[in-house]
């Protein structure tokens, strides 16, 4: 093993430990919606995770293709090498005509930031 130049071994030993505890430090910190007291301070915000899902939709599926059905959106998304998860979702879409990739992600049940002022 290399040692740094800035720490001693025994702290270049301790930095490389997986600290992590196995779960999602966040979730501590999110507001309890089941406590009628509790208000969200972040409404309308969606979080890391559901940004992450919301952009996986938006790179497999081309702009272009709008608007269409759920078999030209999947098409679109297999072309493009979706993810399984992605693919899975726009199977499950009912069958009607998409004006863009918003209206399928808030279709899927993903959660719409709000515009700001």
């Amino acid at each position: 093993m290399e040692m740094s130049d800035k720490h001693s071994a025994r702290m270049d030993d301790d930095l490389q430990k997986d600290t992590r505890a196995g779960e999602d430090v966040r979730d501590h910190l999110r507001a309890d919606d089941s406590r009628p007291d509790v208000v969200q301070q972040n409404e309308g915000v969606m979080d890391d995770h559901d940004a992450e899902r919301r952009s996986a939709l938006a790179r497999s599926i081309e702009p272009g293709i709008f608007p269409a059905r759920p078999a030209e959106i999947e098409a679109s998304a297999a072309k493009n090498f979706a993810e399984d998860g992605v693919i899975r979702a726009l199977q499950s879409l009912p069958d009607r005509v998409y004006e863009n990739v918003q209206d399928v992600w808030s279709t899927l049940g993903g959660p719409v930031e709000e515009k700001r002022a």
